[in-house]
C-alpha cells in the first residue's frame, strides 16, 4: 500500500466572506499497483473517529480487502474537541462567578488562581455549579459547521481525478458516523453525480443549534475535576443581528438540511443517473440524531427518487459486534459497517460533477446557493446570491 499526506488549496468561506489561513490536508492509503477500484472518503466526525490511528487503520483495511484508494480530510474546523488539538478558553466572567460561589461556601482561593483550578475547588462543595467553555479550534477557525467541510472533500475528489494514480471515478463512497455521515449528505447535494453511495452512521439531518453555538444548550459537557463545564466550539455564526453578514436565519439553515424535500428533488432532478445510494442505521433512542427525523428523511429520499435504505436499531439488535450500546453512534464498528455494504454499492453510471462541469442551484426563502465544480483548483467554487435584489430608485 501507499501511505502520503497531501495539502492542497481548499474551500473559502463564501458565506462569511473569509479566506483560508491554512492549506487544506489530507491522507491517502492507496493500493500499491494496478488501478484501484474506486475511493472510500472516511470522513471523521467529533468523536473517537478523529484519531490519526484509527482512520489509518480503517483505510489500510479499505483498500487491502477491496482494492479501493481511502482518504480521510482534515476539514474546516476539524480540531474541534480537546482530545484531537482544540483549545479550552473559559470567558473572564466565568472566573468571577466561579469566585462568588468560593466565598459563598467560605473557600478560600488564590484571586489569580485559572477558572478550571477554581472550578475544581468549588466542585468539590457545591454539585451544581457548571462552568461555560468555549473550544477554540486548532486551527483558529471558527465553526461554519456543514457546508465548508463538504466542500473541502468534493475540493478533495477533484485533486484525486486530476492527480491521484487511476481509479474508478464512478465508484466513490462517503462512510461516516455523526457529523461525518452529515457532511457526506451535503456532499450528494452539492454535488449530485459524484458520490455512489453514502455508508452513514447516526448522521443527523438537520444542524443541531447547539452544534451551531446558537442558544441555550451547550454541544457537550467536559469534566473538570470535580466541576462540570458545558463546552460548545466557537461558532461563526449569530442570531441575534439580522443585518449582519453572519446571521444565521433560513437560507442558511435550509442549505444544511439534509432531507428538505425541494433541495432533495433537485438534487435527484440534477443526478444525471439514478443517484447516490443510501445506506443508513440509527438507534431507537438517540437525542441527537432522533429516530422520528431520520425516518423523515428516509422518507423525503424515497420519495425524491433515491435508492435509500434505513435500518433503525432497538435492543435486539445489540449484537456486542457492529453495535455495541444503544446510544448516539451505536457504539458501531466502521469497519463492519463498509464491509456489510459494500457489496451493495452499485457504480454511477455518469461522471463525477468536476469532470461533468456540472452547476447546481438551490433556491432559498431569499437566497440562492450555486455550486460550480470545475477542473482546475479548488474544482467547486461556491457562491450566494440574492433572490430578489433590490432596485434601485
Amino acid at each position: 500500500m501507499i501511505e502520503i499526506t497531501r495539502e492542497i488549496i481548499g474551500a473559502s468561506d463564501f458565506e462569511l466572506g473569509q479566506q483560508r489561513s491554512a492549506p487544506l490536508r489530507y491522507d491517502i492509503t492507496w493500493p500499491a499497483e494496478g488501478e484501484a477500484a474506486g475511493v472510500v472518503l472516511v470522513i471523521s466526525g467529533f468523536g473517537d473517529d478523529t484519531s490519526s490511528e484509527y482512520s489509518r487503520k480503517l483505510r489500510a483495511h479499505i483498500a487491502e480487502t477491496t482494492g479501493m484508494g481511502a482518504v480521510s480530510v482534515r476539514y474546516h474546523a476539524f480540531e474541534a474537541r480537546p482530545n484531537n488539538g482544540g483549545k479550552v478558553v473559559v470567558d473572564p466572567r466565568e472566573q468571577i462567578y466561579l469566585l462568588g460561589l468560593a466565598m459563598v461556601h467560605g473557600i478560600k482561593v488564590d484571586m489569580s488562581e485559572s477558572a478550571l483550578v477554581l472550578a475544581d475547588a468549588v466542585g468539590k462543595v457545591d454539585t451544581r455549579s457548571r462552568v461555560r467553555a468555549i473550544i477554540e479550534t486548532g486551527s483558529g477557525e471558527a465553526q461554519n459547521f456543514g457546508v465548508i467541510q463538504a466542500l473541502d472533500h468534493l475540493c478533495v475528489i477533484g485533486d484525486l481525478i486530476a492527480n491521484a494514480p487511476p481509479f474508478d471515478v464512478r465508484r466513490i463512497v462517503a462512510l461516516g458516523t455523526s457529523h461525518g455521515g452529515y457532511i457526506a449528505h451535503l456532499m450528494a447535494k452539492f454535488a449530485p453525480s459524484t458520490l455512489a453511495a453514502i455508508i452513514d452512521n447516526s448522521s443527523y439531518a438537520q444542524p443541531p443549534m447547539n452544534y451551531l453555538g446558537i442558544g441555550d444548550e451547550s454541544e457537550f459537557t467536559l469534566k473538570a475535576g470535580s466541576a462540570v463545564m458545558d463546552a460548545s466550539v466557537r461558532s461563526a455564526w449569530t442570531v441575534s443581528d439580522r443585518q449582519a453578514r453572519n446571521f444565521y436565519g433560513r437560507d442558511q439553515d435550509l442549505i444544511r438540511d439534509a432531507r428538505y424535500p425541494p433541495h432533495l428533488a433537485a438534487a435527484r432532478a440534477a443526478a444525471g443517473d439514478a443517484g447516490t445510494q443510501y445506506f443508513m442505521v440509527n438507534a431507537t433512542v438517540d437525542s441527537i440524531s432522533p429516530p422520528a427525523m431520520k425516518r423523515r428523511q428516509h422518507a423525503a429520499l424515497v420519495e425524491a427518487g433515491f435508492d435509500a435504505h434505513l435500518e433503525i436499531i432497538g435492543p435486539e439488535g445489540i449484537d456486542g459486534q457492529l453495535f455495541k450500546t444503544l446510544t448516539h453512534g451505536l457504539g458501531c464498528s466502521l469497519k463492519g459497517l463498509f464491509d456489510r455494504h459494500i457489496g451493495q454499492v452499485r457504480s454511477r453510471a455518469v461522471d463525477p460533477d468536476v469532470m461533468r462541469g456540472s452547476v447546481v442551484v438551490y433556491d432559498g426563502v431569499d437566497l440562492a446557493y450555486r455550486f460550480s465544480h470545475v477542473a482546475e483548483p479548488p474544482h467547486v467554487v461556491a457562491e450566494v446570491a440574492e433572490l430578489y435584489p433590490t432596485r434601485a430608485a
